[in-house]
């Protein structure tokens, strides 16, 4: 099965759509343009494009992610700045991001998790021994 051939104007659409949809970062944004065969040129215009016109914010992005993945997969620090580093975004962004975790929210999840999961499902969720042992009273 052959894959759609797209003109740059809808790839250009497509991609406003894709960073419209949700907080999106250029390396994501990168890979569904590969993704839909865009060559580099294109790819690099498009991505320019989306900067200049706010569909992409690495702070933001940064932000926003940090928040999510603390308040809704139950993450701690060090898998969130992990797989921020993955994405390769800068390190000022993504230390500027982590400085926006909220302590109470951050205990508030380590607290809730605890009671239901092991230490080395915490560890693997990104949470230090030290924060585990802290809220944990089986371990």
């Amino acid at each position: 099965m052959e894959k759609k051939e797209w003109s740059p104007a809808e790839l250009k659409h497509k991609a406003e759509a894709y960073c419209a949809a949700t907080e999106r970062c250029e390396y994501d944004v990168r890979l569904k343009l590969k993704q839909w065969n865009a060559d580099a040129k294109t790819t690099d215009e498009i991505v320019d494009f989306l900067y200049q016109h706010d569909f992409l914010s690495v702070q933001r992005y940064c932000n926003a992610f940090v928040h999510d993945k603390l308040l809704f997969q139950g993450w701690g620090r060090i898998k969130i700045e992990y797989m921020l580093r993955a994405k390769h975004l800068p390190a000022a962004a993504i230390q500027s991001a982590m400085k926006t975790i909220d302590e109470t929210d951050y205990s508030r999840v380590l607290a809730r998790l605890a009671q239901t999961k092991s230490f080395n499902t915490l560890l693997q969720r990104g949470f230090t021994a030290d924060e585990i042992r802290q809220y944990s009273s089986g371990f």
